[in-house]
């Protein structure tokens, strides 16, 4: 019997519900799989993942397999899919970085503003924005909780609570300024 009847005999005794057929069929294409991955990556790890990927999707989508049918292309044509997906993603996240020779100094937000400082710029705020901006940053309370309890729309509290962020932003930049 060839390796491809075998691992065809392995898919269809796993159909019937074969759970030793099962995991002797995952055994055998574990290598398999990971030396397609490892040929069309760049690294190991990637290969492993992606391993994992394409066994998890055999496990998901086995019973769309056809007994009779040769199960090696049905198992590449998952592994093909889960590289194509691996790849697409690294591109989106190589797209989204930005290599720089030397790292931007970052402004230290506050570092100049006091505890005393902050709790002067909460109390100018005017007293809805001030109560949106406590219940919801500091109590933690939900949008709506919050509207509740200040007898306002959701709506509403979120106009002040967005107003009262960028009062908030404004007076930290200008503090951080002098």
């Amino acid at each position: 019997m060839s390796a491809e009847g075998t691992l065809s005999d392995l898919m269809e005794a796993a159909q019937a519900g074969d759970q030793a057929a099962y995991g002797r069929l995952l055994e055998t294409i574990q290598p398999i799989v990971h030396r397609y991955a490892r040929r069309r990556v760049s690294t190991e790890a990637a290969a492993e993942d992606i391993s994992q990927e394409v066994l998890l999707t055999v496990h998901r989508v086995r019973h769309s397999y056809q007994p009779g049918r040769p199960f090696e292309p049905w198992l590449y044509a998952i592994a093909r899919s889960r590289v194509i997906d691996h790849l697409r993603k690294a591109r989106r996240i190589s797209r989204a970085e930005v290599v720089l020779e030397v790292l931007p100094e970052v402004a230290q937000a506050g570092a100049r503003m006091t505890p005393e400082s902050a709790l002067e710029v909460l109390e100018q705020l005017p007293a809805g924005q001030r109560e949106a901006f406590m219940m919801l940053k500091i109590e933690g309370l939900s949008t709506e909780e919050a509207a509740r309890r200040a007898g306002v729309t959701v709506s509403a509290l979120k106009v002040r609570a967005h107003r009262a962020y960028n009062t908030l932003k404004k007076a930290f930049s200008t503090e951080d300024e002098t």
